[in-house]
């Protein structure tokens, strides 16, 4: 039996999971999904089931920025952002849109599905030379 069935196992031993969520991970682990579902299903296992946006900011000598968002947290802020973009009063939104940047287009509940459900890996990795501070690198990945 995989390492990654016995995991499965374990956990539902453990009351981590349920027999269902077991079961719908055992059968597309056998079903052979496609490779990145079967990555994704991985990786929640082996992490226990959460996922991370995480944002470094490194520079030569010391790391200036560490932060990691949960995605759930993403996904439930963003439903949260929805409801608070409605109480933005309407000359406020009008001005909003006289400088091109209309809030009936951001699709904010969209934004974190696919952050949630399409990305995994490095987002974004740049690098920069200051002056002052000498080196820095920033990267946003999933993981």
């Amino acid at each position: 039996m995989s390492s990654e069935k016995m995991k499965i196992l374990e956990m539902i031993q453990e009351g981590k999971l349920t027999a269902a969520e077991g079961m719908d991970l055992l059968k597309a682990i056998e079903e052979g999904n496609s490779h990145k579902e079967a990555s994704h299903i991985k990786k929640d296992i082996l992490s226990g089931g959460e996922r991370f946006l995480r944002v470094r900011v490194v520079g030569e000598k010391t790391l200036k920025v560490n932060v990691n968002v949960p995605l759930s947290l993403i996904h439930s802020a963003s439903k949260l952002v929805v409801y608070a973009m409605s109480f933005i009063p309407a000359d406020k939104r009008a001005e909003l849109e006289m400088k091109g940047l209309d809030l009936h287009d951001i699709d904010v509940e969209g934004l974190a599905s696919i952050i949630e459900e399409s990305l995994d890996g490095k987002i974004v990795d740049v690098e920069v030379a200051d002056p002052v501070e000498g080196r820095i690198k920033v990267e946003v990945y999933v993981d």
